[in-house]
């Protein structure tokens, strides 16, 4: 008996659209313009994450918490490299970089309304690796080396720059997470 009168009332409450609420209670957080974001990739980035996925709220006035985030210079450092070819398509013994790997580092502090810091200053980085069409390589008729950019370096870095936000923005928030 005692049994059906708890499923009975789990079922009533479930049914009446009651929900349990997590035993954490959500925070408050405001976002300002990361330091050496000129362009706001990462800022935009930390507050799509956030709102995709944080266990945080965002708010821009009465904010418990305030994320914030250093950037520093890109690293990039070539990992693949190809010989380059004449106009007859013939190998020459020149080296030339056909893929990079692109690394953002940041410095981040979580700090509470009156300034105080309350978890940081923490370094995160992230990576991503991207090829591209070395710019020494005469036009092969077809691509041989290519592992699927075929764009010139400077175009390549700038389609990989977007992600890479996007993947250091979810490691600062996913550390915030599990650490606040």
């Amino acid at each position: 008996m005692k049994g059906f009168f708890l499923l009975a009332l789990s079922l009533f409450l479930i049914a009446c659209g009651y929900h349990f609420e997590s035993a954490r209670p959500s925070r408050y957080i405001y976002v300002p313009y990361v330091e050496g974001d000129d362009k706001g990739f990462l800022t935009s980035a930390l507050i799509r994450v956030l709102a995709e996925k944080g266990n945080f709220q965002l708010s821009s006035c009465h904010a418990d918490l305030m994320l914030k985030v250093c950037l520093f210079e890109p690293d990039e450092v070539n990992v693949g490299f190809i010989y380059a070819g004449d106009q007859d398509s013939n190998l020459k013994r020149v080296i030339s970089s056909n893929e990079a790997r692109l690394t953002l580092h940041a410095k981040v502090t979580l700090c509470d309304s009156a300034g105080c810091c309350v978890l940081g200053p923490f370094d995160v980085s992230s990576s991503l690796s991207y090829d591209f069409e070395p710019d020494l390589i005469s036009k092969f008729p077809q691509h041989y080396f290519s592992l699927g950019q075929l764009e010139m370096h400077t175009l390549a870095q700038n389609a990989a720059f977007p992600p890479l936000y996007y993947l250091l923005a979810e490691k600062i928030i996913d550390y915030l997470d599990h650490s606040w």
